[in-house]
């Protein structure tokens, strides 16, 4: 009789222990899709409380030719800033900390194209992502590495 109860009291502690670590896996997932969340908030209201930025990036699209060194590096930065972002979710799915949707779901999944001006940046950003991060880049948008200006890149020769 004492060992059926051991064996319940057993059950019931794995059955409790069980439960803990989904709970804490499930706050953990939904701490790490505020944060992404935040962030990504954060970056979009930054560029559009900065009336400069936010004609500089539009201006991008149409005016490329006409934007200066400055102005392309910022973009330059910008792009990087946003990429470490994706990064950062992409790395947590992979290695199984966020659901494979998390992507789709923090806004960089199919909807997500980088513009002409990431292609045109491409080499300076490039340079300044891991290279599992590129790769990746490079694969899922191909057009990225294709001949692009190099100029908003402060560390491309002739700058």
């Amino acid at each position: 009789m004492i060992e059926v109860l051991g064996l319940i009291a057993v059950a019931v502690s794995l059955i409790f222990v069980g439960l803990e670590v989904r709970q804490n896996t499930i706050a953990s997932r939904a701490a790490a899709y505020q944060e992404h969340g935040s962030h990504l908030s954060d970056q979009w209201l930054a560029l559009a409380q900065d009336p400069a930025l936010s004609r500089l990036y539009m201006a991008s699209e149409d005016n490329w030719d006409e934007l200066t060194e400055l102005e392309k590096a910022q973009l330059t930065y910008v792009w990087i800033a946003s990429l470490r972002s994706y990064e950062t979710i992409l790395l947590q799915v992979e290695e199984g900390l966020l659901d494979q949707d998390a992507m789709d779901r923090l806004g960089w999944g199919e909807a997500f194209e980088p513009g002409y001006q990431a292609k045109m940046l491409w080499p300076g950003i490039a340079k300044n992502l891991n290279p599992h991060m590129r790769e990746h880049m490079e694969a899922k948008f191909p057009y990225l590495s294709e001949t692009q200006d190099t100029s908003g890149d402060p560390a491309a020769p002739d700058n």
